[in-house]
């Protein structure tokens, strides 16, 4: 059985090999091409990647804080502060000498006038005295008429020739030594008819009869340190004396008017105005004494009555609202943390006008425009980076 011969293999052509290659060769030098920009890219990729998440990494890390605006204030500024009500004029009356009470004439309450007897003691050791320096009064009146006659005869004798110079000096000089006594003399009764004069106590200036210490027979001594006799008060205007906290003490200012309510009156109130003040600042209390005026001819105010006063302030300078959760103690004055334009906190020190429970007052301290963080944590301090969550949106749509 005959097999079919195989057909002859022969040798590759080297032209055709040579043609070959060189068709395969641009096509091997782009595959190396995009398998090494394939191994770029992602390497590249990679590292992107890494970027990201680093980035990622370090936003998680600051923390997000809300921030608020300082609002102004637009309560009406209002001061209500314990009032102590006072009459225009009060005066005690004392006795100026000593003696018995003999009678008096007004009890308290008693409307008086100016130059009204309140009061009349009994003072017979001085009614003595009266009458001893009158005595001696008109002795000294007598000499020294004698010694005027006198020195006349005198002179007229030395001039004559008939006494001699140094006789007619010493009638002279007696002469005025009987002016100089009769001068005493007048001097001295004139203070007794005086002190004679206090045996009547009298009103000094119309008013009401506030108080009454003493009763007839009772023994009076003179002097201020003694017991006060008898009080009178001016209660047809009154004054009222307030402290104000020296946080408020630059809007006050003359003329300001307040409104006064008594625990006696509660559906009355009085109006009053600021006439003075003491221009100083209490160390003890911090506050600035402020005097109000208020008329009073319907005689509702007494003297001595606690009051409150309600001071309306006015608007300028009103101050500015936060959340009373806004506040931090880091030291020992209350502060608030401010987020920068660069997100960096600062930590400003402000003043606390009023706090109204879920927000506070600031009088100083802050600007409309700074940027508060509503809720700080305690920690929190002055350089600390912050993101604000409002901004979050921003930063993902860049």
């Amino acid at each position: 059985m005959s097999h079919p011969e195989s057909p002859h293999l022969s040798p590759p052509d080297p032209k055709q090999q040579a043609a070959f290659l060189r068709k395969a060769r641009p096509v091997a030098l782009v595959a190396l091409v995009a398998a090494a920009a394939l191994a770029a890219w992602g390497v590249f990729s990679r590292k992107a990647r890494d970027a990201e998440l680093a980035r990622q990494t370090l936003q998680a890390a600051i923390p997000s804080v809300e921030i608020c605006m300082p609002e102004i204030s637009k309560m009406a500024q209002q001061l209500i502060l314990p009032a102590n009500v006072e009459a225009f004029v009060d005066a005690p009356i004392f006795a100026r000498v000593n003696g018995y009470l003999k009678s008096w004439n007004y009890d308290i309450g008693a409307r008086v006038k100016a130059g009204d007897v309140l009061g009349v003691l009994e003072a017979p050791d001085l009614n003595q005295q009266v009458e001893q320096a009158k005595g001696f009064y008109a002795r000294t009146r007598a000499e020294e008429s004698l010694a005027r006659t006198t020195a006349k005869r005198w002179t007229t004798l030395r001039d004559q020739a008939a006494v001699s110079a140094q006789s007619a000096d010493e009638k002279t000089g007696g002469l005025e030594a009987a002016q100089a006594s009769q001068n005493a003399a007048k001097a001295n009764l004139d203070q007794l008819n005086v002190l004679k004069g206090y045996l009547s106590l009298t009103a000094p200036f119309d008013g009401v009869v506030t108080a009454r210490n003493v009763d007839v027979g009772a023994l009076i001594d003179a002097g201020a340190a003694r017991r006060e006799l008898f009080r009178v008060a001016d209660i047809r205007k009154m004054r009222i004396y307030v402290r104000v906290p020296q946080a408020y003490a630059a809007k006050i200012a003359i003329g300001l008017v307040g409104h006064l309510k008594l625990p006696q009156y509660p559906d009355r109130e009085f109006p009053a105005k600021i006439v003075t003040t003491s221009n100083a600042i209490a160390p003890n209390s911090r506050t600035l004494l402020v005097q109000f005026q208020a008329d009073n001819s319907d005689g509702a105010l007494l003297p001595g009555a606690y009051a409150q006063m309600r001071i309306d302030l006015p608007p300028e300078g009103a101050p500015l609202v936060l959340p009373a959760s806004a506040l931090v103690f880091v030291t020992s004055d209350p502060q608030v943390a401010i987020v920068d334009e660069k997100g960096i906190v600062r930590m400003k020190s402000v003043v606390v006008a009023r706090d109204l429970g879920p927000t506070l007052e600031i009088s100083s301290g802050l600007s409309p425009k700074d940027r508060v963080i509503k809720t700080p944590w305690q920690s929190i301090h002055d350089g600390a980076e912050v993101r604000i969550k409002g901004d979050d949106k921003e930063t993902e749509a860049r």
